[in-house]
């Protein structure tokens, strides 16, 4: 696809939206595990939406991920887009830089201008899109090099093999930089891991990039991508992060990381339908561990007779002729009966010991499943 021009990329964005808007996404399958669980987590992370929200925020992140997918099917991306920042940091495809960025927006953006201004580069994928979609992307890398004789040589590096640490550093002090979306947490090695605040919470994140930066030397160069009110993208480039004198590995590696995951936090928090982080950030979120604890201390025997459903933690999904009861705090899954369901789903629950049996009823008010 050859748009060259704003107004005429927006008329066909547009007709990319307007044939979205025709499909009713709340008859998808799955639809409402999907979009119960980014409820949970815009709960959790971003507390101040109001949860009468919530799901148009979510139909507008599959319609802003249908044109992400778009996006990636127009080599002119970058002269349709807004470049803010300091532009000479990115002036000679000579100076390697470890380009990090999240998952929001129109993302393969910043892969489109490196490949337009001739960087080499390698970038970073999960195991499963190494085995799946490298052949795709090594497409798009031979459609920008016909359409622009770009010199770009794109390597794809695993990021879950033992040995991506080394190959990082040996790229970077080869003057080759490092493309990475560093929000989908991905790597080896459990134990290489430290905790920043996020938003509303804490995530526990690897600390990979930091580590390459340190030991090549290569400044870490934050970019973020967002698409605009009027259906532009924008591409902003951050200011460069660097090792301090005399600061050691894990004093460079807690600082950066903290810079990193709050310059991307107001992107996210402004534009939280934007970012396709939200199916699994839960994956690396500190949950405290009171937030498992149940009252075991509960009597059976007191006076109350009727409860509610714990409506604020708890939601019931149906998934495939099953029903699973949510938890959105601790994000434990519990797979239920109809009957269960039903009995749940009453406005009040009446004589809960009586119906239910005493250990069931206890199990319930343990987990505050019933109030």
């Amino acid at each position: 696809m050859k748009t060259k021009s704003l107004a005429a990329y927006r008329e066909v964005a547009q007709e990319c939206i307007t044939a979205f808007d025709r499909v009713d996404m709340r008859r998808e399958e799955g639809y409402c595990v999907r979009s119960g669980l980014f409820s949970a987590n815009l709960t959790n992370f971003l507390p101040t939406i109001s949860e009468s929200g919530h799901e148009q925020l979510y139909v507008n992140l599959i319609r802003n991920l249908t044109l992400e997918k778009f996006d990636r099917e127009l080599m002119h991306l970058s002269d349709v887009a807004a470049i803010e920042g300091d532009l000479s940091l990115i002036s000679s495809a000579k100076k390697p830089f470890i380009f990090c960025t999240f998952h929001i927006g129109s993302y393969r953006l910043i892969a489109n201008l490196l490949l337009r201004k001739g960087y080499q580069f390698s970038t970073l994928v999960r195991q499963e899109v190494f085995e799946t979609q490298q052949a795709e992307f090594k497409e798009y890398c031979r459609n920008m090099h016909d359409t622009f004789g770009t010199p770009s040589k794109v390597n794809i590096l695993n990021a879950e093999d033992p040995r991506v640490l080394l190959q990082m550093t040996r790229e970077l002090q080869a003057g080759r930089s490092i493309l990475v979306y560093i929000d989908g947490d991905t790597g080896s090695g459990e134990e290489h891991k430290t905790t920043v605040s996020f938003l509303n919470q804490k995530l526990k994140v690897r600390k990979g990039v930091p580590y390459a930066s340190f030991l090549s030397g290569v400044p870490i160069l934050p970019i973020v991508q967002f698409r605009k009110s009027n259906l532009q993208n924008v591409l902003r480039i951050g200011k460069p992060i660097v090792c301090r004198k005399n600061e050691n590995r894990e004093e460079f590696c807690d600082r950066s990381l903290s810079a990193i995951y709050k310059y991307f936090g107001q992107y996210v928090e402004k534009y939280p339908d934007q970012w396709e982080g939200w199916s699994y950030v839960h994956n690396s979120m500190v949950i405290p561990p009171q937030t498992f604890t149940t009252n075991v201390t509960y009597d059976v025997s007191r006076k109350k007779t009727t409860y509610r459903f714990n409506q604020s933690r708890y939601r019931i999904f149906e998934l495939e002729s099953n029903y699973l009861l949510f938890d959105r705090t601790a994000y434990e899954t519990f797979e239920i009966t109809a009957d269960m369901k039903k009995y749940l789903s009453a406005p009040v629950v009446k004589n809960p010991i009586k119906i239910l049996g005493e250990g069931i009823f206890g199990e319930l008010l343990t987990r505050n499943i019933l109030i």
